[in-house]
């Protein structure tokens, strides 16, 4: 991880952000709402989409998902890095892209692994009816080929905390300092934006 924090730390701005990163961003987000957020690991959606329900229902042994408002599913897709928020207060899952992606086939399969998890670990039916299942047109936008890890970390970082995603490829470069500053302090703080 300390290779990974020099790479960001000099600025490689064409550094692509790996899964180790990004799996501990989003356990910061996890560990700052405990009670209301959880964040999968990023490789949940490969294992979910490669090999089914029964090779990560144990994942959430210990977690109630159901108990929570916020889930946030890293999806790392062709070298691209999208986020899948689910709004399980409103009954929404959302697919942010910074690259204008859709994907309603993981829209759908987050559905049915939702569905599948309620049975399993609920001992009842899930009934999607009234969920909305949402490609997001208009999040912010990447204008290069790296920075969609970032992108992925600040996606979820803003929902988290229900702030508007007011923020552009300009932010990029000081929001790479700053979850670099939050690794090491192990503590997210608010984005600052630059005006």
């Amino acid at each position: 991880m300390d290779s990974d924090f020099e790479r960001i730390e000099a600025e490689n701005r064409h550094l692509f952000f790996n899964d180790e990163i990004i799996n501990k961003y989003m356990d910061l987000i996890t560990e700052r709402s405990p009670n209301t957020v959880y964040a999968f690991n990023t490789f949940f959606y490969l294992a979910l989409s490669d090999k089914g329900y029964s090779h990560v229902c144990r994942w959430t042994k210990k977690i109630d998902i159901f108990s929570k408002r916020k889930l946030f599913i890293p999806v790392h897709i062709d070298d691209h890095w999208c986020l899948v928020y689910v709004d399980l207060l409103h009954k929404s899952i959302q697919y942010y892209d910074s690259l204008k992606g859709r994907n309603f086939k993981c829209l759908k399969l987050i559905l049915k692994y939702l569905m599948m998890e309620h049975v399993d670990k609920k001992g009842e039916e899930f009934h999607p009816s009234g969920w909305l299942l949402m490609n997001v047109k208009n999040c912010p936008l990447q204008l290069n080929s790296w920075d969609c890890g970032v992108f992925v970390c600040m996606f979820a970082e803003y929902l988290s905390r229900d702030a508007p995603l007011n923020f552009s490829q300009k932010n990029m470069a000081r929001f790479r300092r700053q979850i670099l500053f939050e690794l090491k302090k192990k503590k997210l703080r608010k984005p600052v934006l630059e005006t």
